[in-house]
């Protein structure tokens, strides 16, 4: 909560050294120093051996659904999610001991609200859960079921920080072919984990394709060639990187992992209806859009598709970067735009393949562009992209255990934290008179932002298939 606390005037520590209570006066002035916030407790205050965050089951991680509050049902019954449809709730008892999460605008991005089923409740921190199915806790892994109009984007970015989320935003016969593909971790679905698939364009130096096309998917690709597993991989690059020769690429080979890089389709402007039928598709070398018909030949059968284009997940209501671009510029302009024609939702193309009579596992993809700017720093010219081909390959190939996507991808949110505390140094360099600061700051809340607003589609929970 925001306001006035409680601040006593003499505190004391839970530490004897056999005459007298440590105890002393709070100071008047504290240094509000970070350096100690980090390091854990003693051990004796947690378990010897410590729950693998991969392992959604255990319950000091666990799983939980997050769906809209509905205040016409007693307490009990929105703990038991009585008003989700019936995949939900069968994909819920699935997994038993998960609990129901609430959220509703008086919550802001500070905090979900769990029921139980005698009829209590609780709100439990965003921004610093206590890990765990367990009362007062909030489990690692959460499932946010609704619209990003009935539960913001926004809410998704906060969870990012703190827990490994995904959303589902399905129904009908949609829906429940991807909970039974879930629920069944796709058995009888053949995706191919040896045969991935990358594909990025590349318009020329000039164009932020051709950073991506090398700081990005050319990253990931070193990796996967270089990986005598992955015999069937293929990359499609340059004049290769067609709307045919994607569909051709996934169609023949059924590939476990979709990587592409490209811009997203963000237009017309001057036609919403048309806008949104095609919002965020991956735009070839011929600057033509993909089509959902160009896919028909395939079934995702549990693959996960990496998307790096604008949109590529959805849009919003409003653009996170509003207020930080001129309005009137071409930046601004197609934001601006694509905010009033789309509004807050999620993109036809993850949409189709998760509704799918043969489902992808999961679609990882952004609601916001990605600058040049902030795919490498500007002073070294270094890309700073390796925490995606590590979510990308090193973690989901791991050989010891299947890597959920949410827990993947962990690292992209550790650089978003990383760089909103260097943003708020660059605040501080202004509020000295330290040159150059306005730039810092602007450039770290651009990157903070840009790692904070991937998003998951899908069940963050999935995995791919075992090499094996």
């Amino acid at each position: 909560m925001n306001g006035a606390i409680h601040r006593p005037g003499r505190v004391q520590i839970n530490a004897w050294a056999g005459d007298a209570p440590n105890a002393d006066d709070l100071p008047a002035r504290t240094p509000f120093a970070q350096v100690e916030q980090g390091r854990r407790g003693a051990t004796w205050l947690v378990s010897a051996v410590p729950a693998d965050l991969r392992d959604w089951r255990h319950p000091d991680v666990g799983w939980g659904l997050v769906l809209p509050e509905d205040e016409t049902l007693p307490a009990a019954a929105r703990a038991a999610a009585d008003d989700a449809p019936e995949p939900i709730r069968r994909l819920l008892a699935s997994r038993p001991g998960s609990p129901v999460l609430r959220w509703k605008p008086e919550l802001g991005q500070n905090y979900l609200r769990r029921y139980y089923p005698d009829g209590r409740a609780q709100d439990l921190s965003i921004a610093a859960p206590r890990p765990g199915t367990g009362e007062g806790r909030m489990p690692r892994y959460l499932l946010i079921f609704a619209s990003p109009r009935a539960i913001p984007w926004a809410v998704q970015y906060a969870l990012n920080m703190a827990t490994f989320v995904g959303r589902l935003d399905l129904e009908g016969a949609a829906l429940e072919s991807y909970v039974d593909a879930l629920i069944a971790d796709w058995s009888g679905h053949r995706c191919q984990p040896r045969a991935p698939v990358v594909w990025s364009t590349d318009h020329g130096q000039d164009d932020i394709t051709w950073l991506m096309a090398r700081a990005v998917a050319g990253d990931v690709w070193r990796k996967i060639e270089a990986d005598a597993d992955l015999s069937g991989r293929v990359r499609l690059k340059d004049a290769a990187a067609t709307r045919a020769g994607l569909a051709g690429a996934l169609a023949d080979r059924a590939p476990g992992l979709v990587v592409t890089t490209s811009h997203g389709m963000t237009g017309p402007l001057s036609d919403a209806a048309a806008l949104k039928a095609q919002l965020g598709m991956p735009v070839d070398a011929n600057h033509e859009p993909l089509r959902l018909e160009d896919l028909a030949a395939w079934e995702p059968s549990g693959a996960i598709w990496y998307a790096h284009a604008c949109c590529s997940a959805g849009s919003d209501e409003r653009s996170r970067y509003e207020k930080l671009l001129p309005a009137d510029g071409p930046v601004g302009r197609t934001l601006n735009g694509v905010a009033a024609a789309a509004g807050a939702t999620v993109a036809p193309l993850p949409r189709a393949l998760l509704g799918s009579a043969s489902p992808l596992r999961a679609f990882v993809g952004h609601v916001e562009p990605t600058f040049d700017w902030t795919l490498r720093d500007p002073a070294t010219k270094q890309v700073l992209t390796h925490v995606l081909s590590e979510a990308l390959y090193d973690a989901l190939y791991r050989p010891d255990r299947r890597t959920p996507i949410g827990f993947a991808l962990r690292g992209v949110f550790d650089e978003a934290g990383a760089f909103y505390g260097a943003w708020q140094d660059a605040i501080e360099g202004i509020d000295k008179g330290q040159p150059g600061m306005r730039d810092w700051a602007l450039y770290r809340q651009l990157v903070a932002m840009d790692r904070q607003t991937l998003v998951v589609i899908g069940d963050p929970t999935v995995s791919l298939p075992p090499l094996s």
